[in-house]
């Protein structure tokens, strides 16, 4: 009696071993080599448009396409000036130049060619086609423009199907001295 006693209590303190042994995490074997049937070149880079696009495949950071990216260039933009009240102020032509800024997270870029100068403004792209003009800290007023007085917010989005006009659709108002101007219209890439 004595002796099965204590195969049950040697078998009681190895279950816990065994179980313990069996449920160990699974780790994958290293990697010797891709699968030669894996052409497809994707961007492994979070920040990118295209992060993760055709995956899976060969890690290939060449092929990274980043927010700025679609915006970066010059464009001839047909400004149509609205009044509060809704009326038509005038139309210009203005030429833009947006260029990126230099920074890691490949979002901002600088607008120049509204001013006398070139003075830029600034505008922070994301990755749905979209770029707003970035705001002073801590209230949606705006950025100055060409002077203190003029401040200037809005955006401006490119259609991501629109691979024969490259266009921007450009949505700015400007609050200055004389008053509030809406400017609204198409910007087309020379």
């Amino acid at each position: 009696m004595m002796r099965s006693k204590t195969k049950l209590v040697l078998m009681l303190l190895a279950l816990p071993a065994i179980v313990f042994y069996a449920c160990k995490k699974y780790k994958d074997p290293p990697v010797t080599t891709l699968d030669p049937r894996l052409t497809n070149h994707y961007c492994n880079d979070p920040r990118a448009v295209n992060y993760n696009w055709n995956f899976p495949g060969i890690d290939d950071s060449t092929t990274c396409v980043f927010p700025v990216d679609s915006f970066i260039g010059t464009w001839i933009f047909h400004d149509t000036i609205y009044l509060p009240s809704g009326d038509t102020q005038g139309t210009t032509i203005k030429q833009l130049i947006i260029t990126s800024t230099e920074d890691t997270a490949k979002t901002h870029l600088a607008v120049a060619g509204w001013c006398g100068g070139n003075t830029p403004f600034n505008a922070t792209a994301n990755k749905y086609n979209r770029a707003d003009v970035d705001t002073f800290p801590g209230g949606p007023f705006g950025q100055f423009l060409c002077s203190q007085s003029d401040t200037l917010n809005g955006y401006f989005s490119k259609n991501p199907l629109d691979t024969l006009t490259y266009s921007l659709k450009v949505d700015f108002t400007i609050n200055s001295a004389s008053g509030v101007t809406y400017h609204r219209g198409i910007a087309t890439k020379m």
